[in-house]
């Protein structure tokens, strides 16, 4: 006659589960459960020497580090995080890093005015470069090919190249 299997194995064994992870025979198994709650105390002990400053080179330090830091401490790396970015406000935009491209942008930027006199643009409200800004490219509809678009030899990579390369600007 067959006889039914009255256990799963997976074909893996793992000496801390005690090998087989389920079984039908109705006793229950204690060997897992003993194991699976020793790894579980193993685990948290992990996570509480993580946190410890007891370590393997507790000895040759010269001083034992504070267990918390000091509000002003803390205040002052909550400070120094805000400064990072805008804010939610402004989609925590990241300053960019200055680059002599991107301050020559932008001082084409503060002079639009003298670039067309005719043109009138409201006046620069400060005096040096905005610390938080972003740089982007225009994207050409595909629907205006032939119209409104700039041919692709005419392209500069900077605002201050395509400035230098309209004859009527150096004029």
């Amino acid at each position: 006659m067959k006889e039914l299997s009255s256990r799963i194995d997976p074909g893996l064994r793992v000496k801390e589960l005690g090998g087989l992870y389920i079984n039908f025979d109705g006793s229950k198994s204690k060997t897992v459960s003993n194991s699976l709650k020793k790894l579980k105390e193993q685990k948290s002990q992990d996570e509480l020497m993580k946190k410890s400053v007891i370590g393997p080179e507790l000895e040759k330090r010269d001083a034992v580090p504070p267990y918390r830091e000091s509000k002003q401490a803390a205040k002052l790396k909550r400070k120094e995080e805000r400064e990072k970015t805008t804010g939610a406000g402004w989609f925590n935009m990241r300053a960019p890093e200055m680059t002599e491209e991107l301050k020559g942008d932008l001082k084409a930027l503060k002079m639009r005015g003298e670039m067309d006199p005719k043109r009138f643009y409201k006046k620069n409200d400060r005096d040096g470069f905005p610390k938080y800004f972003q740089v982007a490219t225009v994207v050409d509809s595909p629907v205006d090919f032939y119209h409104s678009r700039v041919p692709e030899k005419d392209r500069k990579i900077t605002m201050v190249e395509e400035l230098l390369a309209d004859a009527e600007f150096r004029q």
